[in-house]
């Protein structure tokens, strides 16, 4: 099964983090796509990269994936990319494109609300709910590495007899 990762690849930890869960991916047997490893990205000098030159691969690998793994934040290029492989997965294709496993490791999601503090005061963290909802009507979300990987294998299990 070919898994795209999508999610903040910016800082150091981002990438640190990206790279160590590819690589667990690939240890399962998944053909990973990580833009942290893509050609635009690894250009250290920013000379050739251009927005639409990021555009045309991203666009090509999620189109190449059946998967998408979608650490569930707030950055606008991992929302953009799940938004166009839901489409894939439910209007395009479903047979090719399975769906999206979300994956969400803010800790701040275990907290209960309290229902007497508003605002800034409730400390319990928002998912954006046309996110979630997404999430949930796809192949799910989770709040840990551990449970996303399972849910990997058993969308291959189910999807590919693996």
């Amino acid at each position: 099964m070919r898994v795209y990762m999508a999610g903040p690849m910016f800082t150091a930890a981002d990438k640190a983090w990206n790279l160590g869960l590819a690589q667990r991916l690939r240890g399962h047997d998944f053909w990973v796509f990580c833009p942290n490893e893509s050609e635009p990205n690894e250009d250290t000098t920013r000379e050739t990269v251009t927005a639409r030159l990021i555009y045309e691969v991203d666009i090509a690998a999620l189109e190449s994936c059946n998967v998408v793994l979608m650490q569930v934040s707030e950055d606008s290029g991992t929302n953009w990319e799940a938004g166009y492989f839901d489409c894939l997965s439910r209007k395009v294709d479903p047979g090719r494109y399975y769906g999206i496993v979300g994956l969400a490791t803010d800790f701040r999601l275990h907290a209960v609300p309290d229902p007497e503090r508003r605002g800034v005061e409730n400390q319990a963290p928002h998912v954006n709910a046309l996110i979630a909802g997404g999430l949930q009507a796809s192949l799910g979300v989770f709040l840990t590495e551990e449970d996303a990987v399972a849910r990997l294998l058993q969308v291959r299990q189910e999807r590919e007899g693996y």
